[in-house]
């Protein structure tokens, strides 16, 4: 509970006041009890006690009388609790710090990486999301609340940051004007209306996909940054049905999301500068004879063109939709690059 924490944090804070207090009173009540007791002077009666508090078993200055002997014995049980009180305070502290020192270290490495994706929530749907961006190996970052959820995270060497995705502040430490995307996937609709809308005024050029629990939010999503939105239950509602009504497309689809039980897959292959205009066609490109490719569909300038023709002239920046093998998509991406 938070407020347990903080009475833990407060405690921890006067530990070591505690401690000092601790000592000076065991150095102060021997100095006094030697000079009683045994008739020593300020400094050899200090002298006494800090060998005897410390155990290092020098020889006394004068033989002890019989009441100097007992109080030497319960002044050493104290100095072997002091002992005990300041390892346990160092160990606390010690503990205590590891979390920072992580947290530290976390940050460092999120503030060397750009152009990755920023996965706000790790929900039931977020985990999915982080699985899939894993396996397409993006870089990622996981922005969520829940204590054990990061700490689960931490221990799969999964960069992320404990906080409130909503927080404009979080959403910088997470390196939000360097990141390419970002999702906003947390529980409620209200709140990636406001992660959108922050990570746009933030990030005006990285594209946002924002998750909408009712329907109704998704043009409020879009009016705020969103690129595009989706609706889970609604989405996986259609899914079910078209299992049973259209086998054949769910499997297409699956083959679009490069689902890991297909064996091809469909993926979106951008046309770099300075491929010559004769060889910015199909026919040119070789996708079949060469890559052993499918062309799909063309996306050019947000319009998507099914079935494009062989002999279709094609422009940089165009995004060529191929199906195939991840080898052979790979190998055509590097040679176009």
């Amino acid at each position: 509970m938070p407020s347990e924490r903080h009475g833990r944090s407060v405690s921890a804070k006067k530990e070591p006041f505690l401690l000092a207090l601790w000592v000076m009173g065991v150095l102060t009540v021997g100095t006094l009890g030697y000079s009683l007791i045994e008739g020593y002077g300020v400094l050899d009666a200090l002298y006494m006690t800090v060998i005897t508090v410390s155990t290092v078993g020098f020889r006394e200055i004068h033989p002890l009388s019989p009441s100097g002997q007992i109080f030497t014995l319960v002044l050493i049980i104290a100095g072997v609790g002091s002992f005990f009180f300041a390892g346990g305070v160092f160990a606390r502290a010690l503990i205590a710090n590891l979390p920072k020192r992580e947290a530290r270290r976390m940050q460092n490495s999120i503030d060397s990486i750009s152009s990755h994706i920023i996965l706000c929530g790790y929900g039931r749907l977020g985990h999915i999301v982080r699985r899939e961006l894993a396996a397409s190996g993006c870089r990622y970052v996981v922005v969520e609340q829940d204590e054990e959820l990061v700490s689960a995270l931490l221990e799969k060497k999964v960069l992320c940051i404990q906080g409130d995705a909503t927080d404009e502040a979080t959403l910088r430490l997470a390196g939000v004007e360097r990141a390419r995307g970002v999702i906003a996937a947390v529980g409620t609709d209200a709140d990636n209306v406001f992660i959108t809308l922050s990570s746009r005024q933030l990030n005006p050029e990285c594209a946002i996909v924002a998750r909408a629990e009712d329907p109704r939010s998704e043009e409020k999503l879009k009016r705020v940054g969103a690129t595009s939105v989706v609706t889970p239950y609604r989405l996986g509602g259609r899914r079910l049905a078209q299992a049973f009504l259209r086998p054949g497309a769910v499997d297409l689809a699956d083959l679009a999301l490069g689902d890991v039980t297909h064996e091809v897959l469909i993926e979106e292959v951008v046309l770099p500068e300075g491929i010559p205009a004769d060889e910015r066609t199909l026919s040119g490109l070789n996708l079949g004879s060469r890559f052993g490719l499918i062309a799909v569909a063309v996306r050019s300038e947000g319009n998507l063109r099914f079935n494009p023709r062989a002999e279709e002239q094609l422009q940089a920046g165009d995004a060529l939709m191929v199906m195939g093998h991840r080898v052979d998509i790979d190998a055509f991406s590097a040679v176009i690059a």
